[in-house]
């Protein structure tokens, strides 16, 4: 038995998310569908978390065992022959049996993207949130210091994927606004890198961070935090302006 890591980036709009499903198309089962007609095995892709429909990634890792003789290189070209174009494999090596792309993982980094331009750019509504005001990224910036550090995160997971705790450690906030370009207006560029997410843990506080910047009272987020509510913090954010952007392991 061997096993194959891979590093995979996808556009998410037209897929049911990256998980498994029945009756609907998924990114787990693209990939498992060619690995099974290449190698004649029951191949299973295990992904470092799944992301929601709609969602996009830059950077997500993956891994299989196989018993193939195939080197790392075959898959990579094979699958970039065979796959959407709207799913790409950037990189395949071959990784000790023990690695796990779950467990292994050491810190995980999202972007998130919002359009408060009024009006909004409709070739951005696959990739952005249209927020429908202009935010005050002072205000939002000195809101996303609170989230650093060791807490407790349950006001921002949402019901369907409960966790044995809900602590978890944010060692990145990043707000900015990215500057405009011949093809795109200017985008509010939200990251946060943490050692772990919730369940919709990021889309939450993408939620809270703009009603807070609506409000002008970004003292609130620790009171937010606090609270250990869900219902005490803002609107989970739209699946489309979300980016798996990176995913770390120890070296």
């Amino acid at each position: 038995m061997r096993r194959i890591r891979l590093e995979i980036s996808y556009d998410g709009t037209n897929y049911h998310g990256w998980q498994s499903q029945p009756d609907v198309s998924t990114i787990q089962d693209s990939l498992e569908a060619l690995l099974c007609g290449m190698t004649g095995e029951r191949i299973k892709v295990t992904g470092s978390g799944r992301t929601d429909a709609g969602v996009h990634a830059i950077k997500q890792v993956a891994s299989f065992g196989t018993e193939s003789a195939f080197g790392a290189g075959v898959f990579l070209r094979a699958l970039n022959g065979l796959l959407p174009v709207d799913i790409r494999v950037l990189k395949a090596d071959e990784v000790e049996l023990n690695f796990h792309p779950i467990r292994d993982v050491v810190s995980k980094r999202y972007r998130y993207l919002i359009d408060d331009n009024l009006p909004s750019f409709p070739m951005l509504r696959n990739y952005s949130w249209s927020c429908g005001v202009r935010l005050n990224l002072e205000a939002m910036a000195c809101a996303g210091k609170f989230l650093l550090g060791e807490q407790d995160f349950a006001s921002f997971q949402t019901a369907g994927s409960p966790k044995k705790t809900t602590v978890r450690t944010i060692l990145d906030v990043l707000i900015r606004r990215l500057e405009a370009t011949a093809l795109y207006p200017s985008l509010v560029c939200i990251e946060v890198e943490a050692t772990g997410f919730l369940y919709n843990m990021m889309r939450s506080i993408v939620g809270t961070l703009v009603m807070l910047a609506k409000s002008n009272e970004p003292e609130l987020m620790k009171k937010i935090i606090d609270a250990r509510k869900r219902s005490a913090a803002g609107q989970t954010a739209p699946p489309q302006g979300l980016y798996l952007l990176d995913v770390k392991y120890k070296k």
